[in-house]
């Protein structure tokens, strides 16, 4: 962790931490606040190994503190680890294509194919532009390319009312529309993980009016009176502007959630898109920093009991409703208990979908 807003420090302080002829590849998160071009290309510079990142409205790792600008590097080293990057550019025009495309690359830098990557050996991690609108092509895209592995990842942001788009960076090149695919090849062991405190209530709704990611209408009424309806038959109420509750989606089984960022008149507007026939659950805050506590621990304990390095994708939902608990501290204390760094995102990558309101992550243990 680096703080400060000049970047040529805050880089060459990053620089001097993650230095070494063994790495082999490092992942740079920096406050929206700092010149990305001048952060991405002064580390990119100073360590000679593949460099991917991108802009955040808060890092995430030991020493973070709230609102403070800095930024956060994770490297990983020595003959463990082999990496293949592949950039994913101008998403708009053909997002599942060009995702894809980007797996193969990254394979290609292996010396391997999509056909030959190893569960068992290869993982894949994301990094897309958060704020160009495909973000949900992407993770489809990327994830189908190579279905026998996993894939987990964040979408970059800045702050919600700026008129800056998020970047994403590799080698100093900073992009936006644009996403990078890193698949890790290693012998050590390794995880890919979620977590979601939110619980289930009893309440559904089917969404009957929406565009992209703003919800109009709800089982064919206005969707904020609508929202209200249902909430206060839980006994509860509906928090304006950014609610307490989220929707989520079950698939196989399992929620994807999709987080409320606030209301506007009769307007719910997510992180995540929906699509008009989507039926919906609605979803209650629980115990955020108990949940957090109880699956980072299981994943350490799954990696072989000693995390060595914790890749962290945690959505800015999460961060909301830590501040408004004031729990915030709490929170950064659970993810300083591991060697964790990452960045708070705005939405998830989790095998093909988008979620939001989601720890995901990927921890990775010692050499067994």
């Amino acid at each position: 962790m680096a703080t400060g807003t000049d970047a040529a420090a805050v880089a060459a302080e990053i620089v001097e931490k993650l230095a070494d002829s063994s790495l082999r590849i490092a992942f740079i998160f920096a406050d929206w606040r700092l010149d990305p071009t001048a952060i991405s290309r002064a580390i990119h510079a100073g360590l000679r190994a593949p460099v991917v990142g991108g802009t955040t409205v808060g890092v995430v790792g030991r020493g973070a503190q709230r609102d403070a600008v800095g930024a956060v590097g994770l490297g990983l080293y020595g003959d463990a680890v082999r990496v293949g990057v592949g950039v994913a550019t101008e998403l708009g025009k053909s997002p599942l294509t060009r995702s894809r495309d980007a797996v193969h690359h990254a394979a290609a830098a292996l010396g391997r194919t999509v056909d030959t990557l190893d569960p068992a050996r290869h993982v894949g991690v994301t990094i897309v532009d958060g704020t160009m609108g495909q973000e949900e092509a992407f993770c489809i895209g990327s994830a189908a390319a190579a279905p026998r592995i996993r894939f987990v990842g964040g979408c970059t942001a800045t702050e919600i009312a700026s008129t800056r788009r998020a970047a994403v960076w590799v080698d100093g090149e900073v992009m936006s529309d644009a996403g990078t695919v890193i698949l890790l090849e290693t012998e050590l062991p390794f995880l890919v993980f979620a977590s979601a405190h939110l619980l289930p209530t009893d309440v559904k709704t089917v969404v009957t009016a929406a565009s992209g990611r703003i919800i109009t209408e709800l089982d064919g009424y206005p969707a904020v009176s609508r929202l209200r309806e249902l909430i206060a038959r839980l006994g509860e109420s509906l928090e304006e502007p950014r609610p307490s509750h989220t929707f989520a989606r079950y698939v196989d089984g399992l929620p994807y959630l999709r987080s409320m960022v606030h209301i506007d008149g009769e307007q719910i507007h997510l992180a995540s898109a929906v699509e008009p026939g989507h039926a919906l659950r609605i979803m209650k805050p629980g115990d955020l920093i108990g949940t957090t506590k109880r699956d980072l621990a299981i994943a350490c304990e799954r990696v072989g009991g000693e995390c060595a390095a914790l890749l962290a994708f945690s959505c800015i939902g999460r961060h909301w409703e830590a501040r408004s608990r004031h729990i915030e501290a709490e929170l950064a204390g659970v993810y300083a208990a591991y060697p964790t760094v990452g960045f708070q995102s705005f939405g998830e990558q989790s095998g093909m979908l988008l979620v939001n309101h989601t720890l995901t992550g990927l921890a990775i243990g010692v050499p067994r």
